[in-house]
């Protein structure tokens, strides 16, 4: 029997809005069970994951898969907002240039232990009553990809951290570049890894 869950909001800031709400320094958050990761969309690590936050996640996120096929890396733009025990990270960036440039997301939720988990299966149940999802392999504790009108969105979590990777054509009402799955999952790899307490 399936567990009624109830979701934490997830902030959706465009880049122009973007900007930095809180200077307070990192804090790190308790160590999380790992035993508690649920091993359904990915397979987990067998050690104990715990995530942290960073007073700028633009500044520790490495871009390099997704600007190989889209460009250089041009304006970057962070957002930090905490509520109580939660901190939201935002990083968003340009790579290219019109007419096949892209705006890609990074968010990221650290919160309590296992709150990535709950999150995850909470919205993973939304999204699959709404979307074609692909599941990805080796990617935190479950991870999966799926693409919409507004882009390609690669979902990723792992004990206290959730964290969704968006890719957006630059150019209003363009179509998503048909093969950014893999790069997506490669910077969502690294930022698991920047953000690893």
């Amino acid at each position: 029997m399936k567990t009624l869950l109830v979701l934490l909001g997830v902030p959706v800031v465009a880049l122009a809005g973007c900007a930095q709400a809180d200077d307070r320094p990192a804090s790190t958050p308790a160590p999380a069970s790992a035993a508690a990761v649920p091993r359904t969309a990915a397979t987990a690590t067998d050690s104990p994951a715990s995530y942290r936050t960073v007073d700028d996640l633009c500044a520790v996120l490495e871009f390099r898969p997704l600007s190989e096929v889209f460009g250089p890396v041009g304006r970057r733009q962070h957002q930090t907002r905490a509520v109580g025990a939660t901190t939201s990270l935002t990083c968003a960036s340009t790579l290219g240039q019109l007419p096949h440039g892209v705006v890609v997301t990074v968010q990221a939720t650290v919160g309590p232990p296992e709150s990535g988990r709950v999150m995850y299966e909470g919205l993973r149940r939304v999204h699959d009553d709404t979307e074609s999802l692909t599941d990805i392999a080796d990617l935190g504790a479950g991870a999966y990809q799926y693409n919409d009108d507004a882009g390609s969105h690669v979902v990723v979590a792992d004990a206290n951290l959730y964290l969704v990777l968006t890719v957006t054509p630059l150019r209003l009402n363009a179509a998503p570049h048909a093969e950014p799955a893999e790069p997506m999952a490669k910077v969502a790899a690294a930022a698991l890894a920047a953000l690893r307490a």
